[in-house]
């Protein structure tokens, strides 16, 4: 007895649908684990005067 083939078509749609179940699961897994984008705020975001105040010192 002959073995049937089965379509190409067929291994194409069942590969196709098993990458996008572990797309869609991995993706869900990234969202649930990545560690959330901190907000920073503006005047930390300054740069430093590369100046040297004298008179703070002085203070010190």
């Amino acid at each position: 007895m002959k073995k049937r083939k089965t379509p190409n078509l067929v291994t194409i749609a069942i590969l196709t649908t098993i990458t996008v179940v572990f797309w869609v699961f991995f993706s869900v897994y990234r969202v649930f684990t990545d560690e959330p984008s901190f907000n920073v705020p503006a005047e930390i975001l300054e740069p430093v005067s590369p100046t040297l105040d004298t008179s703070l010192i002085d203070k010190i």
